[in-house]
């Protein structure tokens, strides 16, 4: 295994490291394996096992193909997609982005449950190229997705908020004081004739805010950046999956396409299925673990699921990139992938076998196990590195 900062550290012109960063990463990294520590000792569903700090919750790893597509485009041709037609062994994990094994549709405090952030790793086998850092000795590409094309929360500074209120929870799962000041702001300034309970709610917020060390005194910039993490959190809200194996998935984040240029990824389905929402009034209702039961059962079926794998490229000196922002989306981002690749899962797969969940339990998964064409750009980015590596490694995976 190479150590985490060995390689890959040159920075674009795109990206801007803010003072204190390196800082706030290693405290993070600290943060980070306290709470791994704290889920084992007191979530009951952890049978005392250290786990991933996130995407804990598994819903099966399948074997696949990944295949560079005969027909594409010259320009499309780098670092791992350079050569058309070559096939590699892939395994994919799907999982929840939630850091217990909870509930897929976990409750809210008004005992509602709702949607959650659902995960697609890729973990391409045997790539040709100059790696950032290796996988337990391996040259794998990793490639990290969720069912959103933002993420929640925009950079360094924020994370470690989070991090820091995750850390007062005995679980180190509660994050509903980070939102407080998104909730305080969308209540806007006191009006003539306001709704007294308005008033009252208003009061109250600004009163937790004020005595929260973490919270009073947000600068303006911390201020946008909770509220963009609000508007992701109650976008994720409105996003059912029925099937984590039916749903488009996003890289969200920047990363290098080869010198000069800038890619997003994405994979989608090649027959997608509409994801109804729930009607928990009636009898759509469905089990705790209902994710991991639609795995299982579309991979004892008799079929080929096929997905496009698709890239979107902007230059280097482009407007809009937003590389330091990851709660952002290119401006007609949504319509501009290109398929470039085709993973092939084929059935029937018997990923929750007992020996089958623990390989897949020990995989570790890091954007940082890549090929430098495809380095990974922007804070967010920065701190996974370091932060997957540390959570693999605490929990003794096998690659990290």
């Amino acid at each position: 295994m190479e150590a985490p900062g060995c390689h890959g550290d040159k920075r674009l012109s795109v990206e801007v490291v803010p003072d204190q960063e390196s800082a706030g990463i290693e405290e993070i990294v600290r943060i980070g394996t306290r709470l791994q520590d704290k889920r084992a000792e007191n979530d009951a569903s952890q049978d005392g096992k250290v786990l991933r700090g996130v995407h804990a919750k598994s819903h099966g790893c399948v074997r696949a193909e990944f295949t560079i597509r005969e027909d594409i485009a010259e320009d499309l041709r780098v670092g791992l997609f350079a050569c058309p037609g070559k096939t590699h062994e892939a395994w994919i994990r799907f999982s929840n982005a939630a850091v217990l094994r909870e509930d897929d549709l976990k409750a809210g405090k008004d005992g509602i449950r709702q949607n959650g952030s659902r995960g697609m790793a890729i973990k391409v086998m045997d790539v040709d190229g100059e790696m950032l850092s290796q996988d337990n000795g391996g040259h794998n590409q990793d490639f990290l997705l969720i069912n959103t094309p933002m993420f929640a929360f925009a950079n360094v500074r924020d994370y470690l908020r989070l991090e820091k209120i995750l850390d007062r929870d005995p679980l180190g799962a509660d994050p509903t004081a980070y939102f407080l000041p998104a909730v305080l702001a969308s209540l806007g300034p006191e009006v003539d004739g306001e709704d007294s309970a308005i008033t009252q709610k208003r009061q109250f917020l600004q009163d937790m805010v004020a005595r929260d060390p973490l919270l009073s005194g947000l600068s303006a910039q911390d201020l946008k950046g909770t509220i963009a993490s609000a508007k992701v959190a109650a976008a994720i809200a409105q996003k059912t999956v029925r099937n984590p194996m039916e749903v488009q998935y996003f890289g969200a984040a920047p990363f290098l396409f080869g010198p000069g240029r800038v890619m997003k990824f994405s994979v989608a389905p090649r027959e997608p299925v509409e994801q109804e929402p729930f009607d928990t009034i009636t009898s759509d209702i469905p089990a705790p673990d209902y994710l991991q039961d639609a795995v299982r059962n579309t991979m004892q079926g008799d079929t080929i699921l096929e997905y496009d794998f698709m890239v979107q490229t902007r230059n280097e000196g482009e407007d809009g990139l937003n590389i330091e922002d990851a709660t952002t989306i290119w401006e007609g981002e949504l319509a501009g992938y290109i398929p470039v690749a085709t993973i092939s899962v084929h059935a029937p797969q018997t990923p929750h076998g007992a020996v089958e969940a623990e390989n897949c339990e020990r995989l570790a998964f890091n954007p940082w196990h890549s090929l430098s064409a495809h380095r990974p750009l922007g804070g967010i980015n920065r701190l996974r590195k370091p932060v997957y590596f540390s959570s693999a490694s605490h929990r003794g995976a096998d690659g990290y």
